[in-house]
């Protein structure tokens, strides 16, 4: 449930920017697609809430769990919900046409990102509350990470491909021809790093989306293009960025699910296991206590190469309620990120240890980082950009 509120948030952009291309002077929060967008952002985010408070699903975060809240958060949910689509279908008469536009136009990109943002909405949607209202006729389902990758993958990956068109694309209308030839670059990028990957083979999906990085980091510089780099509005560096972001993001995606690679062994003290370029060494488990828990913890050596690095996962126990977890202990480098997870003992003197090499997955949230920046660089630009029209219109 926790994409929910993201998924409407990101549909909510776009409907923004779709509404107030063709008519920039009118205020972004009069327009009623962007205003349709916030409330299902904020629905979105209510029923996530109300998923995991009221205790039908279980969240991988430690909320107050409690049904007579769920029953509350139900009420605020019809309340805002029901309200805001009322008085939205109450002012629907005094929504004005806006200009039209050509299907290959910027605007036609904007409308089809909004188009597939729904429909992974949708999904996600559906995919969550389904095994719910199944369990409530006695039919007991769980819906995994399979059906989201099967149903949500291939059309995450054609809003990425529509995501490298768009920003070359023309206001308003564009020729075809025209279009083709400035998408020829990105194509050739994205051609050449899938031959190129054929040779590893990630797997189709992972593939597939390490390709679509490729064209769409191509596809997000090409708008500087032959520009005079100094005259450049700052919001269009900050589209460039915000966009190679998402490149960088999805390519750390796709290496995640394509070159993750899982090691589960039993080891005494002193025992070696490898998992990737790393060989961890067990030196030893420790009682540690706490505030409210008590715990074993284990001393882990991690080399690679000449260096050394110290992991501590725990085996936690709590008392009220008698519960058990594991704390892993995560080592971060620039290339990746290893993964320890402390397990049970055998009995024998051995105890188990589950380890994860994850490559490459640190560029999601490199590509985080350009996003944000690439964001206030373009709110920057443009609010410098309306204080320049203000200041032009005093003086006429």
């Amino acid at each position: 449930p926790g994409v929910l509120p993201w998924a409407g948030l990101s549909l909510s952009a776009g409907l923004a920017v779709a509404s107030v291309a063709p008519l920039w002077k009118r205020k972004l929060t009069r327009t009623p697609l962007f205003t349709y967008g916030m409330v299902v952002a904020f629905s979105m985010s209510m029923i996530g809430t109300f998923l995991v408070r009221s205790g039908i699903l279980t969240s991988v975060h430690a909320f107050a769990v409690d049904p007579e809240r769920g029953a509350f958060i139900l009420a605020l949910l019809a309340i805002y919900i029901g309200g805001a689509l009322a008085l939205f279908a109450a002012r629907i008469g005094t929504v004005r046409a806006g200009t039209t536009f050509d299907p290959v136009s910027r605007e036609g990109g904007l409308v089809a990102n909004n188009l597939l943002l729904s429909v992974i909405l949708g999904i996600v949607l559906i995919g969550t509350l389904y095994p719910i209202v199944a369990a409530s006729f006695g039919v007991q389902l769980s819906v995994g990470p399979p059906f989201f990758n099967k149903a949500a993958g291939p059309i995450a990956l054609l809003l990425v491909a529509v995501m490298a068109v768009g920003p070359l694309l023309r206001w308003r209308r564009d020729d075809a021809r025209a279009v083709l030839r400035r998408v020829m670059l990105p194509i050739g990028a994205t051609l050449l790093a899938a031959i190129a990957l054929l040779f590893v083979w990630p797997g189709v999906l992972p593939w597939a989306g390490l390709s679509l990085a490729a064209g769409l980091a191509v596809a997000s510089v090409a708008p500087l293009w032959k520009r005079n780099l100094k005259r450049t509005p700052l919001f269009t560096y900050g589209m460039v960025i915000a966009h190679l972001g998402i490149a960088v993001s999805l390519a750390g995606m796709a290496s995640d699910s394509a070159f993750t690679q899982e090691t589960l062994v039993a080891v005494r003290a002193g025992e070696p296991a490898r998992v990737g370029p790393y060989t961890v060494t067990l030196d030893g488990i420790s009682p540690v206590i706490g505030e409210n828990w008590s715990a074993l913890e284990a001393r882990l050596t991690a080399t690679r190469g000449g260096s050394e690095s110290i992991l501590r996962p725990q085996l936690r126990f709590f008392a009220n309620p008698p519960t058990s977890t594991n704390e892993s202990a995560i080592l971060t480098v620039l290339d990746g990120q290893l993964y320890t997870v402390l397990g049970q003992p055998d009995g024998q003197g051995r105890w188990q240890l589950r380890l994860w090499w994850k490559p490459f997955v640190t560029l999601i949230w490199f590509g985080g980082v350009l996003i944000a920046l690439g964001g206030m660089l373009s709110l920057i630009g443009r609010v410098r950009r309306e204080r320049r029209a203000a200041i032009r219109a005093e003086w006429a």
